[in-house]
Protein backbone atom coordinates (compact mmCIF):
# COMPACT_ATOMS: atom_id res chain seq x y z
CA UNK A 1 0.00 0.00 0.00
CA UNK A 2 1.43 3.33 -1.08
CA UNK A 3 0.18 6.05 1.22
CA UNK A 4 1.22 9.59 1.95
CA UNK A 5 4.93 9.26 2.62
CA UNK A 6 5.46 13.01 2.84
CA UNK A 7 3.32 13.10 5.98
CA UNK A 8 6.34 11.64 7.77
CA UNK A 9 7.89 15.10 7.61
CA UNK A 10 5.26 16.69 9.84
CA UNK A 11 6.77 18.44 12.85
CA UNK A 12 4.84 19.50 15.90
CA UNK A 13 5.65 23.23 15.65
CA UNK A 14 3.35 25.97 16.77
CA UNK A 15 2.74 27.00 13.16
CA UNK A 16 1.56 23.54 12.19
CA UNK A 17 -0.63 23.12 15.25
CA UNK A 18 -2.36 26.44 14.52
CA UNK A 19 -3.79 25.12 11.26
CA UNK A 20 -7.34 23.95 10.72
CA UNK A 21 -7.67 20.45 9.33
CA UNK A 22 -8.64 21.93 5.96
CA UNK A 23 -5.45 23.96 5.79
CA UNK A 24 -3.31 21.12 7.12
CA UNK A 25 -4.53 18.57 4.57
CA UNK A 26 -4.69 21.07 1.68
CA UNK A 27 -0.89 21.10 1.58
CA UNK A 28 -0.82 17.59 0.16
CA UNK A 29 -2.12 16.73 -3.34
CA UNK A 30 -2.78 13.13 -2.28
CA UNK A 31 -5.52 14.41 0.05
CA UNK A 32 -7.14 16.83 -2.40
CA UNK A 33 -10.41 14.87 -2.59
CA UNK A 34 -10.81 15.07 1.18
CA UNK A 35 -10.18 18.82 1.31
CA UNK A 36 -12.65 19.27 -1.53
CA UNK A 37 -15.23 17.24 0.42
CA UNK A 38 -14.78 19.50 3.45
CA UNK A 39 -15.19 22.56 1.26
CA UNK A 40 -18.33 21.11 -0.37
CA UNK A 41 -20.03 20.50 3.00
CA UNK A 42 -18.79 23.41 5.18
CA UNK A 43 -21.77 23.30 7.55
CA UNK A 44 -21.25 19.63 8.39
CA UNK A 45 -17.50 19.95 8.72
CA UNK A 46 -17.52 23.29 10.56
CA UNK A 47 -15.68 21.83 13.52
CA UNK A 48 -12.86 20.67 11.29
CA UNK A 49 -12.57 23.84 9.24
CA UNK A 50 -11.81 26.19 12.13
CA UNK A 51 -8.96 26.37 14.59
CA UNK A 52 -9.71 24.57 17.87
CA UNK A 53 -7.63 25.15 20.95
CA UNK A 54 -5.90 22.24 22.58
CA UNK A 55 -7.69 20.50 25.44
CA UNK A 56 -9.87 17.50 26.23
CA UNK A 57 -11.84 17.98 23.00
CA UNK A 58 -8.83 17.10 20.81
CA UNK A 59 -9.60 14.55 18.15
CA UNK A 60 -8.04 12.07 15.77
CA UNK A 61 -9.29 12.26 12.18
CA UNK A 62 -8.91 9.34 9.78
CA UNK A 63 -8.36 11.02 6.40
CA UNK A 64 -9.09 8.87 3.32
CA UNK A 65 -6.53 9.27 0.54
CA UNK A 66 -7.47 10.03 -3.05
CA UNK A 67 -7.09 6.31 -3.79
CA UNK A 68 -9.71 5.65 -1.11
CA UNK A 69 -12.13 8.01 -2.85
CA UNK A 70 -11.49 6.29 -6.19
CA UNK A 71 -12.03 2.86 -4.64
CA UNK A 72 -15.29 3.98 -3.01
CA UNK A 73 -16.66 5.18 -6.35
CA UNK A 74 -15.63 1.98 -8.16
CA UNK A 75 -17.24 -0.23 -5.56
CA UNK A 76 -20.46 1.74 -5.08
CA UNK A 77 -20.97 3.40 -8.44
CA UNK A 78 -21.23 6.87 -6.88
CA UNK A 79 -18.80 9.36 -5.42
CA UNK A 80 -18.78 10.33 -1.77
CA UNK A 81 -19.52 13.94 -2.69
CA UNK A 82 -22.75 12.84 -4.40
CA UNK A 83 -24.21 11.57 -1.13
CA UNK A 84 -26.74 13.51 0.91
CA UNK A 85 -25.49 15.88 3.56
CA UNK A 86 -26.77 13.58 6.31
CA UNK A 87 -24.88 10.59 4.89
CA UNK A 88 -21.68 12.60 4.51
CA UNK A 89 -22.15 13.82 8.07
CA UNK A 90 -22.36 10.24 9.33
CA UNK A 91 -19.22 9.33 7.39
CA UNK A 92 -17.26 12.29 8.75
CA UNK A 93 -18.40 11.55 12.28
CA UNK A 94 -17.34 7.90 12.01
CA UNK A 95 -13.90 8.99 10.84
CA UNK A 96 -13.54 11.25 13.91
CA UNK A 97 -11.97 9.43 16.85
CA UNK A 98 -12.08 10.95 20.32
CA UNK A 99 -8.75 11.98 21.77
CA UNK A 100 -5.48 12.76 20.00
CA UNK A 101 -4.05 9.27 19.57
CA UNK A 102 -0.32 8.76 19.20
CA UNK A 103 1.48 6.07 17.24
CA UNK A 104 2.13 4.17 20.48
CA UNK A 105 -1.56 4.37 21.44
CA UNK A 106 -2.60 2.48 18.31
CA UNK A 107 0.05 -0.20 18.76
CA UNK A 108 -1.42 -1.80 21.87
CA UNK A 109 -0.66 -5.56 21.99
CA UNK A 110 -4.34 -6.47 22.30
CA UNK A 111 -5.60 -3.71 20.04
CA UNK A 112 -7.54 -0.57 20.92
CA UNK A 113 -11.27 0.16 20.78
CA UNK A 114 -11.83 3.87 20.23
CA UNK A 115 -15.09 5.73 20.38
CA UNK A 116 -15.97 8.01 17.48
CA UNK A 117 -18.27 10.99 16.98
CA UNK A 118 -20.95 8.84 15.29
CA UNK A 119 -24.15 8.87 17.37
CA UNK A 120 -26.86 8.54 14.72
CA UNK A 121 -29.14 5.81 16.09
CA UNK A 122 -29.20 4.08 12.71
CA UNK A 123 -25.58 3.16 13.24
CA UNK A 124 -24.96 3.51 16.99
CA UNK A 125 -27.19 1.80 19.56
CA UNK A 126 -24.62 0.26 21.89
CA UNK A 127 -26.24 1.39 25.13
CA UNK A 128 -28.36 -1.09 27.06
CA UNK A 129 -32.12 -0.64 26.78
CA UNK A 130 -32.28 -0.04 30.53
CA UNK A 131 -29.45 2.49 30.61
CA UNK A 132 -30.28 6.09 31.43
CA UNK A 133 -28.60 9.11 29.92
CA UNK A 134 -27.06 9.78 26.55
CA UNK A 135 -26.58 7.20 23.88
CA UNK A 136 -23.13 5.71 23.39
CA UNK A 137 -21.17 6.61 20.26
CA UNK A 138 -20.07 3.98 17.78
CA UNK A 139 -16.53 2.55 17.90
CA UNK A 140 -13.74 1.27 15.69
CA UNK A 141 -11.12 -1.33 16.54
CA UNK A 142 -7.45 -0.63 15.79
CA UNK A 143 -4.85 -3.36 15.73
CA UNK A 144 -1.22 -3.50 14.63
CA UNK A 145 -0.85 -7.21 15.34
CA UNK A 146 -2.18 -10.08 13.25
CA UNK A 147 -3.88 -12.97 15.02
CA UNK A 148 -6.40 -15.66 14.17
CA UNK A 149 -9.18 -13.44 15.51
CA UNK A 150 -9.13 -11.05 12.57
CA UNK A 151 -10.94 -11.22 9.25
CA UNK A 152 -7.78 -10.40 7.33
CA UNK A 153 -4.53 -12.25 8.00
CA UNK A 154 -1.40 -10.68 6.51
CA UNK A 155 2.24 -11.62 6.98
CA UNK A 156 3.72 -8.36 8.17
CA UNK A 157 6.55 -7.34 10.44
CA UNK A 158 5.64 -4.84 13.15
CA UNK A 159 7.95 -1.87 12.90
CA UNK A 160 7.99 1.78 13.85
CA UNK A 161 6.28 2.67 10.55
CA UNK A 162 4.10 -0.41 10.07
CA UNK A 163 0.50 -0.15 8.97
CA UNK A 164 -2.37 -0.49 11.40
CA UNK A 165 -5.71 -2.14 10.61
CA UNK A 166 -8.88 -0.23 11.46
CA UNK A 167 -11.95 -2.46 11.70
CA UNK A 168 -15.39 -0.91 11.33
CA UNK A 169 -18.90 -2.08 10.48
CA UNK A 170 -19.35 -5.73 9.46
CA UNK A 171 -15.72 -6.41 10.32
CA UNK A 172 -14.42 -4.62 7.22
CA UNK A 173 -10.87 -3.34 7.50
CA UNK A 174 -8.83 -0.51 6.08
CA UNK A 175 -5.19 0.32 6.69
CA UNK A 176 -3.83 3.33 8.50
CA UNK A 177 -0.45 4.96 7.92
CA UNK A 178 1.04 5.07 11.38
CA UNK A 179 2.74 8.47 11.35
CA UNK A 180 0.27 11.24 12.24
CA UNK A 181 -0.08 14.77 10.97
CA UNK A 182 -0.98 17.66 13.25
CA UNK A 183 -3.75 20.21 13.15
CA UNK A 184 -5.21 22.66 15.63
CA UNK A 185 -7.81 20.21 16.95
CA UNK A 186 -5.55 17.16 17.34
CA UNK A 187 -3.94 14.78 14.88
CA UNK A 188 -4.87 12.99 11.67
CA UNK A 189 -3.86 9.71 10.09
CA UNK A 190 -4.11 8.82 6.41
CA UNK A 191 -6.16 5.70 5.60
CA UNK A 192 -6.47 3.76 2.35
CA UNK A 193 -10.26 3.33 2.44
CA UNK A 194 -13.51 4.46 4.00
CA UNK A 195 -14.88 2.97 7.19
CA UNK A 196 -18.05 0.91 6.77
CA UNK A 197 -21.06 2.20 8.68
CA UNK A 198 -22.37 -0.55 10.99
CA UNK A 199 -25.55 -2.49 10.23
CA UNK A 200 -27.76 -4.72 12.39
CA UNK A 201 -26.73 -7.91 14.13
CA UNK A 202 -28.02 -10.47 11.61
CA UNK A 203 -26.57 -8.62 8.60
CA UNK A 204 -23.26 -8.40 10.45
CA UNK A 205 -23.37 -12.15 11.11
CA UNK A 206 -24.10 -12.85 7.45
CA UNK A 207 -21.20 -10.69 6.28
CA UNK A 208 -18.92 -12.66 8.63
CA UNK A 209 -20.28 -15.98 7.22
CA UNK A 210 -21.92 -16.86 10.53
CA UNK A 211 -25.05 -17.77 8.66
CA UNK A 212 -26.11 -20.76 10.81
CA UNK A 213 -26.50 -18.52 13.84
CA UNK A 214 -28.39 -15.89 11.83
CA UNK A 215 -30.69 -18.57 10.37
CA UNK A 216 -31.30 -19.90 13.87
CA UNK A 217 -32.55 -16.50 14.97
CA UNK A 218 -34.96 -16.48 12.03
CA UNK A 219 -36.16 -20.04 12.64
CA UNK A 220 -36.89 -19.33 16.29
CA UNK A 221 -38.66 -16.08 15.38
CA UNK A 222 -36.33 -13.79 17.33
CA UNK A 223 -34.31 -12.16 14.51
CA UNK A 224 -36.33 -8.93 14.55
CA UNK A 225 -36.04 -8.67 18.32
CA UNK A 226 -32.30 -9.29 18.16
CA UNK A 227 -31.89 -6.49 15.63
CA UNK A 228 -34.06 -4.16 17.71
CA UNK A 229 -32.14 -4.74 20.95
CA UNK A 230 -29.64 -2.17 22.21
CA UNK A 231 -26.32 -3.04 23.77
CA UNK A 232 -25.89 -6.63 22.62
CA UNK A 233 -22.97 -8.97 21.98
CA UNK A 234 -23.51 -12.19 20.05
CA UNK A 235 -20.96 -15.01 20.43
CA UNK A 236 -21.63 -16.98 17.27
CA UNK A 237 -20.40 -20.55 16.88
CA UNK A 238 -19.34 -21.06 13.28
CA UNK A 239 -21.47 -22.97 10.81
CA UNK A 240 -19.58 -26.24 11.33
CA UNK A 241 -20.26 -26.07 15.07
CA UNK A 242 -24.01 -26.17 14.55
CA UNK A 243 -23.68 -29.10 12.18
CA UNK A 244 -21.71 -30.96 14.83
CA UNK A 245 -24.61 -31.02 17.30
CA UNK A 246 -27.15 -31.97 14.61
CA UNK A 247 -29.64 -29.47 16.00
CA UNK A 248 -30.45 -27.94 12.64
CA UNK A 249 -33.87 -29.53 12.19
CA UNK A 250 -34.61 -30.52 15.76
CA UNK A 251 -36.12 -28.88 18.79
CA UNK A 252 -36.55 -25.15 18.24
CA UNK A 253 -37.93 -23.70 21.45
CA UNK A 254 -38.74 -26.42 23.98
CA UNK A 255 -36.50 -26.53 27.04
CA UNK A 256 -32.79 -26.06 27.70
CA UNK A 257 -31.76 -28.29 24.79
CA UNK A 258 -33.60 -26.20 22.23
CA UNK A 259 -32.05 -24.13 19.50
CA UNK A 260 -33.47 -21.00 21.12
CA UNK A 261 -31.86 -21.79 24.47
CA UNK A 262 -28.54 -22.45 22.72
CA UNK A 263 -28.69 -19.12 20.89
CA UNK A 264 -29.63 -17.28 24.08
CA UNK A 265 -26.70 -18.87 25.91
CA UNK A 266 -24.44 -17.15 23.37
CA UNK A 267 -25.84 -13.66 23.94
CA UNK A 268 -24.35 -11.07 26.31
CA UNK A 269 -25.97 -7.89 27.55
CA UNK A 270 -23.60 -5.03 26.77
CA UNK A 271 -21.03 -4.27 24.08
CA UNK A 272 -18.09 -6.62 24.60
CA UNK A 273 -15.00 -6.36 22.42
CA UNK A 274 -11.93 -8.57 22.50
CA UNK A 275 -10.17 -5.97 24.65
CA UNK A 276 -12.82 -6.50 27.35
CA UNK A 277 -12.18 -10.23 27.72
CA UNK A 278 -9.75 -10.36 30.62
CA UNK A 279 -8.15 -13.63 31.72
CA UNK A 280 -10.01 -15.11 34.68
CA UNK A 281 -13.13 -12.99 34.30
CA UNK A 282 -16.49 -14.67 34.83
CA UNK A 283 -19.34 -13.24 32.79
CA UNK A 284 -22.93 -14.34 32.37
CA UNK A 285 -24.97 -15.17 29.30
CA UNK A 286 -28.42 -13.72 28.80
CA UNK A 287 -30.05 -16.87 30.12
CA UNK A 288 -27.86 -17.09 33.19
CA UNK A 289 -25.08 -19.50 32.20
CA UNK A 290 -21.55 -18.66 33.42
CA UNK A 291 -18.74 -18.04 30.95
CA UNK A 292 -15.10 -18.17 32.05
CA UNK A 293 -12.62 -16.08 30.06
CA UNK A 294 -9.18 -17.60 29.50
CA UNK A 295 -6.30 -16.05 27.57
CA UNK A 296 -3.72 -18.58 26.49
CA UNK A 297 -0.84 -18.25 24.01
CA UNK A 298 -2.36 -15.20 22.41
CA UNK A 299 -5.80 -16.78 22.02
CA UNK A 300 -9.06 -16.06 23.84
CA UNK A 301 -11.29 -18.86 25.12
CA UNK A 302 -14.83 -18.55 26.45
CA UNK A 303 -15.30 -21.74 28.44
CA UNK A 304 -13.97 -24.28 25.94
CA UNK A 305 -14.73 -22.25 22.79
CA UNK A 306 -11.98 -20.28 21.09
CA UNK A 307 -12.52 -16.89 19.47
CA UNK A 308 -11.64 -17.37 15.81
CA UNK A 309 -13.08 -14.07 14.61
CA UNK A 310 -13.67 -10.97 16.71
CA UNK A 311 -14.85 -7.38 16.78
CA UNK A 312 -17.32 -7.43 13.91
CA UNK A 313 -18.85 -4.06 14.70
CA UNK A 314 -22.67 -4.04 14.64
CA UNK A 315 -24.86 -0.98 15.18
CA UNK A 316 -26.02 -2.31 18.57
CA UNK A 317 -22.78 -3.85 19.77
CA UNK A 318 -20.53 -6.56 18.43
CA UNK A 319 -20.35 -10.04 16.94
CA UNK A 320 -17.63 -12.61 17.60
CA UNK A 321 -17.03 -16.01 16.00
CA UNK A 322 -16.36 -19.18 18.03
CA UNK A 323 -14.93 -22.48 16.85
CA UNK A 324 -17.63 -24.46 18.69
CA UNK A 325 -20.75 -24.15 20.77
CA UNK A 326 -19.69 -23.18 24.27
CA UNK A 327 -19.69 -25.96 26.81
CA UNK A 328 -21.33 -25.83 30.22
CA UNK A 329 -19.10 -24.51 32.99
CA UNK A 330 -19.11 -25.94 36.50
CA UNK A 331 -18.38 -22.87 38.63
CA UNK A 332 -17.18 -25.02 41.53
CA UNK A 333 -14.48 -26.85 39.60
CA UNK A 334 -14.14 -24.51 36.59
CA UNK A 335 -14.41 -27.60 34.41
CA UNK A 336 -16.43 -27.48 31.21
CA UNK A 337 -18.75 -30.16 29.85
CA UNK A 338 -18.58 -30.01 26.04
CA UNK A 339 -21.79 -29.09 24.23
CA UNK A 340 -21.64 -31.97 21.78
CA UNK A 341 -24.21 -34.10 19.99
CA UNK A 342 -24.23 -36.59 22.87
CA UNK A 343 -25.33 -34.09 25.50
CA UNK A 344 -28.00 -32.67 23.19
CA UNK A 345 -29.41 -36.14 22.55
CA UNK A 346 -31.00 -36.08 26.02
CA UNK A 347 -31.95 -32.71 27.51
CA UNK A 348 -31.68 -34.24 30.98
CA UNK A 349 -27.91 -34.07 30.45
CA UNK A 350 -27.96 -30.30 30.06
CA UNK A 351 -27.14 -28.43 33.28
CA UNK A 352 -29.37 -25.64 34.46
CA UNK A 353 -27.76 -22.26 35.06
CA UNK A 354 -26.57 -21.61 38.62
CA UNK A 355 -28.11 -18.86 40.75
CA UNK A 356 -27.04 -15.49 39.39
CA UNK A 357 -25.48 -14.64 42.74
CA UNK A 358 -22.79 -17.21 42.03
CA UNK A 359 -21.72 -15.55 38.80
CA UNK A 360 -19.91 -12.23 38.81
CA UNK A 361 -21.07 -10.16 35.89
CA UNK A 362 -20.52 -6.78 34.32
CA UNK A 363 -23.41 -4.61 33.19
CA UNK A 364 -21.47 -3.55 30.12
CA UNK A 365 -18.49 -4.86 28.24
CA UNK A 366 -17.27 -1.34 27.62
CA UNK A 367 -14.99 0.12 30.25
CA UNK A 368 -14.53 3.80 29.29
CA UNK A 369 -11.17 5.30 30.13
CA UNK A 370 -9.29 8.39 29.09
CA UNK A 371 -6.10 6.35 29.04
CA UNK A 372 -5.68 4.78 25.62
CA UNK A 373 -2.99 2.47 26.94
CA UNK A 374 -5.57 0.58 28.96
CA UNK A 375 -6.53 -1.31 25.77
CA UNK A 376 -10.17 -0.48 26.34
CA UNK A 377 -12.43 2.21 24.98
CA UNK A 378 -11.23 5.76 24.54
CA UNK A 379 -14.33 7.73 25.60
CA UNK A 380 -15.96 10.44 23.57
CA UNK A 381 -15.48 14.04 24.59
CA UNK A 382 -19.18 14.37 25.30
CA UNK A 383 -18.85 11.84 28.11
CA UNK A 384 -16.35 14.13 29.82
CA UNK A 385 -18.48 17.21 29.34
CA UNK A 386 -16.92 18.37 26.05
CA UNK A 387 -18.36 18.55 22.59
CA UNK A 388 -16.18 17.52 19.72
CA UNK A 389 -18.31 16.05 17.00
CA UNK A 390 -16.79 16.60 13.59
CA UNK A 391 -20.09 17.06 11.83
CA UNK A 392 -23.54 18.18 12.85
CA UNK A 393 -26.14 15.48 13.43
CA UNK A 394 -28.78 17.79 11.98
CA UNK A 395 -30.73 15.82 9.45
CA UNK A 396 -29.06 12.55 10.40
CA UNK A 397 -32.41 10.85 10.80
CA UNK A 398 -33.00 11.53 7.11
CA UNK A 399 -30.33 8.99 6.20
CA UNK A 400 -31.31 6.63 3.43
CA UNK A 401 -30.81 3.57 5.61
CA UNK A 402 -34.00 2.18 7.13
CA UNK A 403 -32.29 -0.35 9.35
CA UNK A 404 -32.00 1.77 12.45
CA UNK A 405 -35.40 3.32 11.97
CA UNK A 406 -37.18 0.00 11.94
CA UNK A 407 -35.23 -1.14 14.99
CA UNK A 408 -36.06 1.96 16.97
CA UNK A 409 -39.73 1.78 16.10
CA UNK A 410 -40.07 -1.87 17.05
CA UNK A 411 -39.83 -1.33 20.80
CA UNK A 412 -43.44 -2.44 21.18
CA UNK A 413 -42.38 -5.97 20.33
CA UNK A 414 -39.28 -5.88 22.52
CA UNK A 415 -39.63 -7.89 25.68
CA UNK A 416 -38.74 -6.06 28.87
CA UNK A 417 -39.55 -9.00 31.08
CA UNK A 418 -38.42 -12.60 30.87
CA UNK A 419 -39.77 -15.22 28.52
CA UNK A 420 -39.39 -18.65 30.05
CA UNK A 421 -38.26 -21.31 27.61
CA UNK A 422 -37.64 -24.38 29.75
CA UNK A 423 -34.81 -23.11 31.89
CA UNK A 424 -33.87 -20.43 29.38
CA UNK A 425 -34.92 -16.82 29.43
CA UNK A 426 -33.94 -13.77 27.43
CA UNK A 427 -34.12 -10.13 28.31
CA UNK A 428 -33.99 -7.63 25.52
CA UNK A 429 -33.11 -9.96 22.65
CA UNK A 430 -36.54 -11.43 21.88
CA UNK A 431 -39.49 -9.89 20.13
CA UNK A 432 -42.96 -11.25 19.57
Amino acid sequence: MKLLSVVHFFVATTAVQAQSLLNATARYPQLSNFTELLSTFPDLAAGLLTNISTGPSRQTILVPSNDAFDSYQRQRGASVSSLSSSDVGNILNYHTLQGALSSSDIQQPNGLVSETALRNSTYARRENATDAGDSLPQVVYLSSTETATGRKIKARQISALSSVDVRSGQGNEIELEQTPGNWSGGVFFVVNGFLTLPVNQTDTMTSANLTAFARGLVRTDVADGTNAAKGLTCLCPNNQAFEAISNGNGNLTDGPGSLLATLTRHGLTGSYYSTNFTDGDMIQSQNGYPILVTRRNGSIFLNDAQLVGSNYIANSGSVHALDRIMGFLNTTTNETTPANASIYSDTANIPTPPPTSLVATSSSGVIPTSDATANQVVPSATETGDSGSAASETGAAESGSTDGTSAASSSKGLLTGAVVVGTAFMIGILAL
